[in-house]
């Protein structure tokens, strides 16, 4: 089989490139907003907020200050929390305690009860860091404005009990509404310092698919035009205002599927013809890894969803019950335990939630009250079929 990639993790969402490039200014940024806390930890509480639309370089670029901060100082520590996987407060201090190598009780303790052992143990371990929050919203959304209030103000408890500031802050969001939902004294403790990130521009696209090409795929595997294909795809031009557009995540992962499909197909470089295939293939507001993250059976319920949709065509929505019965079809093909109809609910608010699903009361021409599902804004053929693979490797069919 002819080799496409040298080194194929440079395509995925979690790899950090040695090159940021068209976001050099926003790392310098992060750099000298944190740059008192680096040579003098203790010494200030720096807060800063990364803002900016789905893909548009903001976890990267908070990633990549993670490895400046390990690099360029022996006592601070840089923690990333993924409020995406973490929602509720306990959640994410449970993960801070994690990664600063303290041990956390995995259950039995209040939240009050687990904010005393970090404050103890940090404090005792001489430990400082800067805790960047990634989703930021997800956490408020779901566990209230008073959990972010909370983790806001847990670097003055240090100051009140005649300590140092132990903790420098980076939260991420799409846009400012998560800070509005804050209390006065929250939102004061916080500040303004906000760093922006605008939609990559298809020329940036270009250079930032350029990049990764050449860190990814072998010599040969791909050309120019390829890569400008896909940026006219993904990039933004200034007149636009597409949410989907100027987002490089998709772009990289456009072009991890283009090379995938060429290697499958026994080519040796990519081609357009691949590049169609991917992007007919890609989602686009919702990513593979979150699908990734939900559990098995939430899962297989969004499938039943999607499944339930595609059998009635000429409907927006379907009933909540159709859903449970394309559910329990898909459990007993599966071999799986069906989940219970009050479990079912819980994944349809958290799939609401996280923005996978749309969900509204029936009105007229129905009898009594129902819930109604629609997936107004993915191609289903392609959402059926990610989460077909998806679900197949988890259980091995």
């Amino acid at each position: 089989m002819p080799r496409i990639f040298k080194n194929e993790a440079a395509l995925t969402p979690e790899y950090i490139p040695s090159k940021l490039p068209y976001r050099e200014e926003q790392l310098k940024e992060l750099e000298t907003y944190f740059s008192g806390f680096l040579e003098n930890p203790g010494s200030m509480y720096p807060k800063v907020i990364l803002i900016g639309r789905p893909g548009s370089g903001k976890t990267v670029t908070s990633r990549k200050f993670g490895n400046y901060v390990m690099q360029s100082s022996k006592v601070v520590r840089y923690v990333h929390v993924s409020c995406f996987l973490n929602r509720t407060l306990i959640s994410v201090l449970k993960d801070v305690g994690l990664q600063l190598n303290i041990p956390v009780p995995k259950r039995g303790f209040s939240t009050e009860e687990m904010l005393k052992i970090l404050l103890d143990v940090v404090k005792e371990k001489n430990i400082y860091a800067i805790i960047t929050l990634d989703d930021v919203f997800h956490l408020v959304n779901n566990s209230g404005p008073h959990a972010l209030g909370t983790l806001i103000r847990l670097g003055e408890e240090y100051v009140s009990r005649g300590d140092k500031y132990r903790f420098g802050i980076v939260l991420i969001s799409q846009d400012l509404t998560f800070r509005d939902q804050l209390d006065r004294s929250s939102q004061s403790s916080l500040g303004n310092a906000i760093i922006r990130f605008e939609p990559y521009t298809k020329d940036q696209i270009f250079e930032i698919l350029l990049s990764r090409a050449q860190e990814a795929l072998m010599d040969g595997a791909y050309d120019e035009e390829i890569l400008e294909m896909i940026a006219d795809v993904a990039g933004v031009d200034e007149w636009q205002s597409n949410d989907h557009r100027g987002d490089a995540r998709y772009a990289i992962d456009i072009l991890w599927r283009s090379a995938k499909i060429a290697e499958m197909r026994g080519s040796d470089r990519i081609l357009p013809e691949h590049v169609r295939e991917a992007i007919k293939n890609t989602l686009r507001g919702i990513r593979s890894e979150e699908l990734r993250m939900l559990p098995l059976h939430e899962k297989i319920f969004l499938l039943a969803i999607v499944r339930s949709l595609m059998k009635n065509p000429n409907s927006p929505y379907i009933p909540f019950g159709t859903a449970e019965n394309e559910y329990q079809i898909l459990c007993e093909q599966y071999n799986e335990e069906p989940r219970k109809h009050t479990q079912l609910w819980e994944y349809l608010k958290d799939l609401n939630m996280k923005g996978f699903v749309e969900t509204r009361t029936s009105s007229r021409g129905m009898r009594g009250r129902t819930t109604l599902i629609s997936i107004p804004s993915e191609p289903l053929a392609t959402l059926e079929e990610e989460l077909r693979k998806i679900v197949g490797g988890e259980l091995g069919t």
